[in-house]
């Protein structure tokens, strides 16, 4: 699939990793604003503030003293992300400097606030960069919040029973007072959906799934209807929990092999100067034995500890493979079914072959694939620009940092793909109507 806007999806690709996660960091907050504006607005709460005063965002208050002034909302983001250090302000002069953002301050009570805003170029670059959707998003009656109530609505009707709700703003204001006639109704103190409501779902399910794909709305001719099983997303779910819970037992047995090793390690006190010396001698028999025995202990939890990562290994590479053969359905609109297959629960092992994923046509969804697919083969990819540096409870030192489970590279791609193609997801956003 080409892009769907080249000029600014090559603006996000000139930038190195931390100004694509600060660039994208602003847009999030923006994008925010004007979809509470807009739900305000459609609630009667209309707010005349111009686009050029409320998409300004609070970027560092100078003095900078955060234990007198506090955090700005983008700080606290670029922190949650690694990126909120001492190279905040040369990044947002980079960015500035490639016409993505404009910077700008205003007084405060005690001093002043650097502010930023993106610029029509800084928008389009971000959503490029950042967008989950192949095509633009068509437009719909209901809002997405609206036809997600709508479609729960349908679900208990299908059930034969009343959305068990005490007070619904959607439903009441709009799909109660603005549809004539109304698409539920009350019932008791719960909500129904209306003869209208069920005609409006199927005459416009495609409509809708397309705008909104993110939603799981059941298919109006039943789940056998629906162009992505259910059942796909339980393989994928049992083979994602066979995962984590050999990492678990892994874990267990490498902390029983290190608390053992440390048991066996310890050297006996002094004993009591006062004590004869066959007292003495019984205390150290039983430090020895005590020592013994966690010797073994660590031994046996040790053998067990390799086995489970072994196995763990096997599994989360199992796990990669279903992920991306469901991925590669949805891309091709293919039965997920006939390429997916249970997790096999033995020691036996054929080792399958991780085939890269195809592309999807979304850059957000294509680049993070190719990145997480070389790490998972061996083959991470150079960083672009320095790497993130998360803040970490003070508590936390480096030698306390535990290590990453057996198979993490493989199961983080798994994860991630598995996430995309959740519920048809994927599937929809790429084939609209489906």
């Amino acid at each position: 699939m080409a892009a769907r806007t080249p000029k600014a999806l090559a603006a996000w690709k000139a930038l190195n990793d931390r100004q694509q996660g600060t660039l994208a960091a602003v847009y999030s907050i923006e994008a925010e604003r004007e979809a509470s504006r807009k739900r305000q607005a459609a609630q009667g709460d209309w707010d005349a503030t111009p686009a050029a005063i409320w998409r300004r965002i609070d970027f560092a208050h100078d003095p900078s003293d955060r234990k007198l002034f506090g955090w700005t909302e983008l700080q606290m983001r670029l922190s949650f992300h690694g990126w909120d250090n001492q190279g905040n302000g040369a990044t947002m002069a980079a960015l500035a400097d490639r016409g993505l953002i404009t910077r700008d301050q205003r007084a405060t009570t005690f001093g002043r606030m650097h502010t930023v805003a993106l610029t029509r170029e800084g928008r389009a670059a971000a959503r490029a960069g950042t967008t989950l959707r192949a095509v633009p998003a068509p437009k719909a009656v209901l809002s997405a919040r609206s036809w997600e109530v709508l479609a729960q609505l349908w679900a208990a009707d299908q059930r034969g029973e009343a959305l068990r709700w005490g007070y619904s703003k959607t439903i009441e204001f709009v799909l109660i007072d603005k549809h004539v006639p109304p698409l539920a109704a009350h019932a008791g103190a719960d909500y129904v959906i209306t003869d209208r409501g069920r005609d409006f779902y199927r005459e416009h399910y495609a409509a809708h799934v397309t705008a909104h794909p993110d939603i799981r709305a059941p298919h109006p001719d039943g789940a056998a209807a629906d162009p992505w099983p259910a059942r796909a997303d339980d393989i994928l779910t049992q083979h994602r929990r066979y995962y984590q819970a050999l990492c678990e037992a892994w874990k267990q047995a490498d902390t029983d092999r290190r608390t053992a090793q440390e048991e066996a390690e310890t050297a006996p006190g002094d004993p009591d100067p006062l004590l004869p010396a066959d007292v003495a001698a019984q205390a150290a028999a039983r430090h020895q034995l005590w020592r013994d025995t966690a010797r073994q202990r660590a031994e046996i939890a040790d053998a067990h500890a390799r086995h489970l990562s072994t196995r763990a290994e096997r599994v989360a590479r199992a796990y990669a493979v279903a992920a991306l053969a469901a991925h590669r359905a949805a891309v091709t609109r293919a039965n997920p079914l006939d390429q997916l297959t249970e997790p096999e629960h033995t020691d036996e092992w054929d080792e399958q072959r991780l085939t890269p994923p195809l592309e999807t046509g979304i850059h957000a969804i294509d680049s993070e694939a190719d990145k997480l697919f070389a790490a998972a083969i061996g083959r991470p990819r150079r960083r672009r620009g320095p790497a993130p540096t998360p803040r970490r409870p003070r508590l936390i030192t480096a030698t306390s940092t535990p290590t990453p489970p057996p198979g993490s590279e493989l199961a983080a791609l798994a994860r991630f793909l598995h996430e995309h193609t959740r519920d048809g997801v994927l599937l929809r956003r790429l084939h609209p109507g489906s």
